[in-house]
């Protein structure tokens, strides 16, 4: 991340969020995402808008799953599960600007560096301290981490 907070999407990770959304390749309308806090960890994710879609569903069914006494449900659940999120658009090359809020959340300091992971629909965007600091992250995760660290030759 530099010091503006701009940060790039890998290209093999831009190049699915660009197939997956549904506009013409290679245009604006291609190049954008959605950008929230991950439920549990602190780390951020990225998916496209058809994946939105199917994790609204999926919270809703559990939200009304856990209803309270009165048939209310869980607002928490939708809190968590979709969170602070905000639509980015990105450049040809995957650069854009980190928000505020978001950076701050997931220690993504300025400048400094993030780990994109591709996990399924959605990609990961992890603090690399904070991800290997991280009890329960799994150790492949972890190892692509140094591997990729030591590939720019950083040191934590």
């Amino acid at each position: 991340m530099d010091d503006k907070g701009r940060v790039a999407i890998p290209s093999a990770l831009r190049a699915t969020l660009e197939k997956n959304s549904g506009a013409p390749a290679d245009t604006k309308d291609a190049r954008v995402a959605i950008l929230s806090a991950h439920e549990s960890d602190r780390c951020l994710i990225a998916y496209d808008e058809p994946y939105f879609d199917q994790l609204f569903a999926r919270l809703s069914e559990r939200a009304e799953q856990f209803a309270g006494e009165r048939g209310e449900a869980d607002s928490n659940i939708m809190r968590e599960g979709i969170g602070p999120g905000e639509n980015i658009a990105f450049d040809p090359s995957g650069r854009f600007v980190l928000p505020g809020f978001l950076g701050d959340h997931a220690k993504l300091t300025k400048p400094g560096y993030a780990f994109f992971y591709g996990v399924g629909n959605v990609i990961e965007i992890w603090d690399p301290r904070t991800l290997l600091d991280h009890p329960k992250a799994p150790e492949i995760m972890k190892s692509a981490c140094r591997y990729h660290l030591a590939e720019k030759k950083v040191t934590l």
